[in-house]
């Protein structure tokens, strides 16, 4: 899985699994990862990239899972959405 940053305009991070041909990208609200923890004290984004390869399995399910067409009922994962190209 890659970390591919934050979307400022969507407060979400990108995460993309999959190789050239069969690429997903989805977005991790930030309020799914600052319901855990808190974003703040100068370490917002290393406390996010932290999360993110903690739960680096379950959201990599939730993204097949979501490219399959399939309802995602775990929460906080729930609230993850496909990119849209």
């Amino acid at each position: 899985m890659d970390v591919l940053g934050r979307d400022s305009s969507r407060e979400a991070y990108r995460v993309a699994i999959g190789g050239p041909e069969d690429r997903v990208i989805g977005l991790i609200p930030d309020a799914v990862i600052s319901s855990r923890m808190a974003l703040t004290g100068g370490r917002g984004h290393q406390t996010a990239y932290d999360w993110i390869a903690t739960h680096k399995d379950q959201i990599e399910l939730t993204l097949r899972a979501l490219a399959e067409g399939r309802k995602i009922s775990r929460a906080p994962f729930d609230r993850m959405v496909l990119e849209e190209d």
